[in-house]
């Protein structure tokens, strides 16, 4: 089965299983929630959007891989210290690539 999702400002055919459609279609309107985001906070066109979502959220699936590994024995400071730091990452990183877009 194929599902046409929309996201930003394109559509996507993604060969999926009939059972899968319901969620491929939520996770299509978080992503686009999280590219609105991204769009109100730094200029940038589609792929460039795209991209920095990818990283964000490959940051926060690294983050829970930590969080979630079994010898790691991290306290409740640790995984805010974590969180905090890796936010503070996402958000410098969207900075330098907002002003570096503003130059062109």
């Amino acid at each position: 089965m194929i599902i046409e999702l929309p996201i930003g400002k394109s559509n996507y055919q993604i060969p999926c299983k009939k059972s899968e459609r319901e969620k491929l279609s939520r996770l299509a309107e978080k992503l686009n929630k999280r590219l609105n985001r991204l769009a109100s906070q730094i200029e940038g066109d589609e792929k460039t959007l795209l991209a920095i979502a990818a990283l964000s959220l490959e940051g926060e699936l690294e983050l829970a891989s930590e969080i979630e590994a079994p010898e790691s024995e991290l306290n409740e400071q640790d995984v805010e210290d974590a969180i905090s730091e890796t936010m503070e990452n996402i958000s410098d990183y969207i900075e330098k690539l907002s002003k570096k877009i503003q130059k062109y």
